[in-house]
């Protein structure tokens, strides 16, 4: 059961999901455009429309933008009000249902979070925007221009935002009225299961058997032979405290492993091993005739698994230590981030 190409394109553009993330975006946008003005103002001010100028004997533009703003801000603040009717009443007949679970379910088919963030997001740039303060700045210091091109086109990414929201919101209203029927509820939780459980299961479980396979392929030779008595690797299997530390973290947080970037750790990896064959083709045999022990470093990390206070996530059992460059690769290379556990 395929989503409809609207939801896929709200999902896509509500992705960004929380409140710092669409004000950063906003932000950057809003730098280039001061930027932008600043650079064709110095280069080429021929290039602005002279229409967007202010005052006779053309409208008064900077007005237009003041009351086009304003009518956004009140249009934003009656979507808030709807969503939070409209959470209101989900709420009741949750509890006298007592089904956390469909809450749930219903939070993620409408969007609630990501829609609510967008909308105080775009509240709180509206209201700023009421003064344009990097564009003030910018005059202030002697830049820009008196034309209201620049402006014209942040109302115009206003508008276009409010729009989204606007769609959002009937993307959220059609999902609370189906919500409160309950043979809808029922192909909701299906489509969910088949859009949003299911994909989230398989890549979880793909991702966790590439990343346990990776350790074992990463020595082999090209023709893909593992030779008896050359270094091995070990990704996210722990075999207690065993070994020397190579790398150590200290999670004052609860942190767990996100991603990992192979090509560094296969560098810094392969580089460790050509060392240690280089040191053990050296080093005299042992009198008993057994050949030594064969050098394995072992990252002891499971993928989105916590990990907290000090962890040595990385130990070498035989062989060279490593590089501090090597070290300093890896750590790079493993990428943990903060881990929220489930009640």
């Amino acid at each position: 059961m395929r989503l409809p190409i609207l939801d896929r394109v709200l999902r896509s553009f509500f992705g960004i999901g929380t409140f710092r993330r669409f004000v950063t975006i906003y932000l950057v946008i809003d730098f280039l455009m001061v930027a932008a003005e600043f650079m064709v103002a110095w280069l080429a001010p021929a290039l602005l429309p002279t229409w967007t100028a202010s005052g006779p004997p053309g409208p008064d533009i900077k007005a237009i933008i003041l009351n086009v703003s304003s009518y956004l801000i009140t249009a934003q603040v009656g979507v808030l009000g709807v969503i939070s009717i409209a959470l209101a009443l989900v709420t009741i007949i949750a509890e006298r249902e007592s089904s956390s679970t469909d809450v749930q379910l219903y939070y993620e088919e409408s969007l609630a979070f990501e829609i609510v963030a967008s909308c105080v997001a775009l509240l709180a740039v509206l209201c700023a925007q009421l003064v344009w303060p990097l564009q003030f700045t910018l005059h202030k210091l002697g830049g820009g221009t008196e034309l209201q091109a620049f402006k014209l086109l942040l109302l115009g990414i206003h508008t276009g935002w409010l729009l989204l929201n606007l769609a959002a919101l009937a993307h959220f209203v059609t999902t609370t009225f189906r919500f409160v029927q309950q043979s809808a509820r029922e192909e909701l939780r299906e489509r969910y299961t088949v859009n949003v459980v299911q994909p989230v299961a398989m890549t979880k479980r793909l991702r966790e058997q590439l990343y346990g396979l990776a350790g074992s392929e990463m020595l082999k030779d090209d023709d893909g032979d593992d030779h008896k008595g050359r270094p091995s690797v070990s990704l996210g299997f722990d075999f207690g405290d065993r070994g020397e530390v190579e790398i150590e973290s200290n999670f004052k947080r609860p942190k767990a492993l996100h991603d990992v970037h192979m090509v560094w750790v296969y560098w810094a990896v392969r580089r460790w091993a050509a060392r240690c064959e280089k040191a053990a083709k050296k080093a005299p045999l042992p009198r008993s005739g057994l050949s030594p022990m064969r050098p394995r470093l072992v990252f002891t990390p499971n993928l989105d698994q916590a990990l907290r206070g000090k962890v040595g996530w990385c130990r070498r059992n035989g062989g060279v230590p490593l590089a501090s460059l090597e070290r300093a690769v890896l750590r790079h290379a493993f990428r943990f981030r903060r881990h929220h556990d489930e009640a």
